[in-house]
């Protein structure tokens, strides 16, 4: 006999905890015949509903309380697509039970709106509202939705945002949602003051919170808004200021933000502050170092009994320095992969503190295997030879840091796929390290095509390539031609420019970076170039060089040797010479030895690190060649400042002398300028171009009969202020400020290093896929100069310049 019953199980009792529900003890146990559905759609059908509350028939339930069914109701509103759910045995039939799942789908989303919404915000605004055409309209998208828009307009200094939501139900189970925003009124940070402050005064902590700047009219870049989150980091800042100082137990007692009325409309900062006593180091103590002795580890530590507290150096000489001096590197750089330390600070009488710090040396790691994935050009043992990770050698992160900047310096790949290194698997059971290069190949080809006409010059063509990655042994390879041998890591580079027949350059140069399996660069360039002005100009010029890395003092030394022979021809018609230069044949035979070290994080757009290089060239005094020695030191500084903005420093300084007491003639240094200035001209022929932004080419120079014949001392200065902004495979883009200044002296009798040529501007570099690097400045000319010209004092100007390649 069937029994009609029906009864709703309630769908709250799926939102409590099941150990706090209490089954009723005349609960009975019923199959369940059939799965019922009412209410669902062709979104969200019968067999979604039946799928997703996971009950099935067959199934034995409890009632008039099941778990099941609970956990059923609890699924089913966790989809998103209800509203209402509600599970209701329909009847029973002996031991069996025919239930019903009744579900009333959450509206659709037809369209949104917002309203008093600029389109700029509106754009913004998009991305942070979860809100999708067609998608359930939970209650909860809509509060955040909300909540998304009070946020962005706070942001931007808006005081009494508020948000009205009005729904219109379409057709179709569908809603179409305004949002009206009143904005409110914009504020901004009028001022900020401090309470509690004895050691430093407000001007010096408020320099700390940088996401907070007062309103002040000469701040004209950017609004003084408050920012909330911003403001939460400048009180850790603030924090971590007085603790590098020595204030260990500083904190902020209270922060205070509220809105003033008078004498205008603006928002106040209040911060109080802990100041404290200022703490010195009593004891450093180590625990459970084996490997090295507490010497070694105080040393790296880098602090003393009675040193006064530093949190940020502390940190760093704990965890991690460039140098790879600090306490950890000692480990990592050893193998001991899984080295860890604990740090307490405890406070001792007399302002004093003790810092212990418990080590976990761990075991020793290896390198496992090494893979490498993604070089479709690129041989696999050029890019191997490179590496610093070789299997089955101990672990070492400077290893692996240092294999980064090593095919970084390549310029094969995109910069951002290496820049968060190698992929690790690591196995404990083996104590190995597997890494994964995966590598994103990049042209560093570079192509130069141009023409034009250049007025008296006539017609004027100009073709360079560079090839980064040549292969040479491939030549007669016919396979190998895609379109040209690669993949081997040789630099092939040729050059023509001719103005007809006015002007004529020719050059060849080509560089094996690893000659018999070593990492010794060797090459040879050979060139010519002519000029036909009235007066009759030509050199042709050859040179081989070798390179050798170094160990000591650190393996970014490298020393080098160049031999080159150069021929000039100058004749003119007067037989007077001409450029200061001799009339008739000179050639000259040299001997170049260099010594650098490269510690630049980036060969393109560096941010760290350093390059020296000291050279000497010497032309014996040979009967019938040119005779001289000439001394060069050329020194780059970067420094990161924050985030991809960094600062760098450069000097250079020269000088030439004879061995016979002969004046010397050639290769002197003219000063100014940039190198398109000097395609198709004979400027610089037989000089040695120091170019500068703001000056005109070979302006900077001692003057001989109305000529510029350049100087035998130099000194020259830059200063940068660069901006990483954009790096990818198809462009990269560095803004940056400048500072140059330079002179070149005849001799040491006027020789005056505080007299030199400033100039100042602005300025970026693009790296274009073939072109190679594009620089662009706008500098102005600070100081009067004569101009070699004219004879004229040409006064202080500002002065576009744009050339190819170089840094």
């Amino acid at each position: 006999m069937t029994r009609p019953l029906r009864f709703v199980l309630p769908a709250l009792v799926a939102l409590l905890p099941l150990g706090a529900r209490a089954q009723p003890e005349a609960a009975a146990r019923y199959e369940i015949l059939a799965l019922d559905v009412e209410g669902g759609s062709e979104t969200t059908s019968d067999d979604f509903v039946r799928q997703y509350s996971g009950l099935r028939v067959g199934q034995e339930v409890s009632l008039p309380y099941s778990p099941a069914i609970a956990e059923a109701t609890k699924k089913l509103y966790e989809t998103g697509f209800f509203s209402d759910v509600e599970i209701v045995a329909d009847r029973l039939l002996g031991d069996g039970v025919y239930l019903l799942v009744r579900v009333q789908e959450e509206p659709r989303l037809n369209q949104y709106t917002l309203e008093n919404v600029s389109g700029g915000a509106r754009d913004d605004l998009e991305d942070e509202i979860p809100l999708l055409r067609g998608r359930p309209v939970r209650p909860s998208d809509v509060g955040r939705t909300i909540h998304a828009i009070e946020r962005y307009y706070e942001g931007k200094g808006y005081r009494g945002v508020s948000v009205d939501v009005t729904r219109e139900v379409a057709d179709g189970n569908r809603v179409d949602l305004t949002f009206t925003v009143d904005r409110g009124q914009r504020l901004e940070v009028e001022e900020v003051t401090f309470v509690g402050n004895e050691v430093f005064s407000d001007g010096t902590l408020r320099k700390r919170l940088k996401n907070t700047p007062e309103d002040r009219w000469w701040r004209f870049w950017s609004r003084a808004t408050f920012d909330e989150e911003g403001f939460d980091e400048d009180l850790q800042t603030l924090v971590r200021f007085y603790n590098d100082r020595g204030y260990y137990d500083a904190r902020v007692v209270r922060d205070t933000v509220w809105v003033r009325e008078e004498p205008s409309p603006g928002i106040v900062v209040q911060v109080a502050v802990h100041e404290g006593s200022r703490y010195v180091i009593r004891d450093i103590l180590f625990e459970g170092n084996t490997v090295f002795t507490d010497a070694q580890l105080r040393e790296a530590l880098g602090f003393e009994r009675g040193d006064v507290y530093d949190r940020s150096r502390l940190e760093e000489n704990l965890f991690y320095t460039a140098e790879h001096r600090d306490v950890a590197s000692l480990y990592t750089d050893r193998g001991y992969l899984r080295f860890n330390v604990i740090e307490t600070v405890e406070e001792a009488p007399g302002d004093s503190l003790d810092l212990l710090f418990e080590i976990e040396e761990g075991e020793v790691y290896t390198f496992g295997e090494v893979a490498i994935r993604g070089n479709t050009r690129t041989r696999d043992d050029v890019i191997r030879r490179e590496l610093r990770t070789v299997p089955g050698q101990v672990y070492s992160r400077q290893a692996v840091e240092r294999t980064v900047r090593e095919l970084l310096q390549l310029n094969y790949f995109d910069q951002t796929s290496l820049g968060g290194g190698p992929e690790m698997a690591v196995d404990d059971e083996d104590r190995s390290v597997g890494l994964t290069y995966n590598l994103v190949e990049a042209s560093s080809d570079q192509l130069e095509l141009s023409g034009g006409w250049g007025g008296s010059l006539g017609l004027q063509l100009s073709a360079r390539v560079t090839f980064n990655n040549f292969a040479a042994q491939d030549l007669f390879k016919g396979s190998a031609w895609r379109p040209l041998p690669s993949g081997r890591g040789q630099q092939l580079s040729l050059g023509v420019v001719t103005y007809g027949t006015r002007s004529q350059q020719f050059s060849l140069s080509f560089t094996e970076p690893w000659f018999r399996g070593r990492r010794t660069p060797v090459g040879f360039s050979v060139s010519y170039l002519r000029y036909n002005f009235g007066t009759d100009l030509s050199s042709f010029s050859s040179r081989v060089f070798y390179r050798q890395s170094l160990r000591w003092p650190d393996d970014f030394f490298q020393t080098g040797t160049d031999l080159g022979y150069r021929l000039y021809r100058v004749f003119d018609d007067d037989g007077q010479g001409a450029l200061g230069l001799p009339t008739g044949t000179s050639q000259e035979l040299t001997v170049r030895q260099t010594l650098s070290r490269n510690s630049l994080d980036n060969p393109i757009f560096p941010q760290a690190g350093s390059s020296l290089s000291v050279g000497v060239t010497v032309a014996p005094p040979i009967p019938g060649f040119l005779q001289y020695h000439k001394w060069e030191l050329d020194n780059q500084w970067y420094a990161p400042v924050v985030g991809k903005l960094s600062l760098s420093f450069r000097s250079q300084f020269g000088y030439i002398g004879s061995f016979t007491g002969d004046d010397v003639q050639f290769q002197r240094f003219l000063v100014g300028g940039s190198p398109l200035e000097t395609q198709g001209r004979s400027v610089g022929f037989g000089k040695d171009l120091v170019f500068l932004r703001g000056y005109p080419v070979q302006s900077i120079s001692p003057i001989q009969n109305g000529e510029a014949v350049g100087g035998r001392i130099l000194n020259k200065y830059q200063a940068e202020l660069r901006l990483f902004a954009l790096q990818s495979p198809q462009l990269s883009f560095a803004p940056y400020l400048f500072a140059d200044a330079a002179n070149t002296w005849d001799s040491f009798r006027d020789y005056d290093p505080g007299r030199l040529f400033r100039s100042a501007g602005l300025g970026a570099r693009v790296l274009l896929p073939f072109l190679g690097m594009v620089d662009v400045n706008y500098g102005y000319q600070i100081d009067a100069f004569v101009d070699p010209a004219t004879g004229e004092v040409a006064e202080p100007s500002w002065r576009f310049q744009f050339s190819l390649g170089g840094q």
